[in-house]
């Protein structure tokens, strides 16, 4: 049987919105809180989390989860650096055939999404499975095989995973989200959140 190993990048400073957004209230409990309880719900897998700014707030509200936390000195270095750091851990577990990357302040996605980015990566077998928004913006939740993990485990940049994604283009196949993207970087946008739910 197939293991699915669980990312969730939440390392960044959340420099716009002037608070870490990871704890911003949402659902009877916060952000990044929600988003874990959500992918908690997936069947055969791990869930990793990496933190970086505001660690130490951030570890408390989280500790009592059955998550793995990992933590990212480099957080100013840019996602990449929390990717490569999640991967390089997940990579040494040498359990997981995929990881499935998500984000903390993706509170919009659902937990049936996350369930057919997995199915669709098992039956294409295609390496890489990006989230299609209908305003022409294609990325995170995303899975990558474990065939790339250790191209992922070097990048180090504020780009992510686009360098991975656009040398392996004919490897990628997209899943029409049937949310629109909806990130949460500043006030506004929280507002209209809590607004939406």
């Amino acid at each position: 049987m197939s293991k699915t190993a669980i990312l969730i990048l939440a390392a960044g400073e959340s420099k716009r919105l002037g608070q870490p957004k990871q704890l911003l209230p949402y659902k009877k409990t916060n952000l990044l809180a929600h988003t874990i309880e959500q992918v908690k719900a997936i069947e055969r897998s791990d869930v990793f989390v990496v933190i970086g700014a505001h660690f130490s707030d951030i570890f408390q509200s989280i500790r009592g989860q059955k998550i793995t936390i990992i933590k990212n000195n480099n957080w100013e270095d840019g996602m990449g650096s929390s990717l490569s750091k999640g991967i390089e851990f997940i990579k040494k577990k040498g359990t997981f055939d995929r990881v499935l990357v998500t984000l903390s302040d993706l509170p919009l996605t659902t937990l049936s999404h996350y369930e057919e980015l997995i199915s669709l990566s098992k039956t294409s077998r295609k390496r890489i499975i990006l989230t299609d928004y209908q305003e022409g913006l294609s990325g995170v939740p995303a899975i990558f095989d474990k065939s790339l993990f250790n191209e992922l485990s070097l990048l180090s940049d504020d780009e992510g995973a686009k360098p991975v994604i656009s040398k392996y283009k004919k490897e990628v196949i997209k899943l029409p989200s049937k949310t629109p993207y909806f990130d949460v970087d500043t006030k506004e946008e929280y507002q209209k959140l809590l607004n939406l739910s």
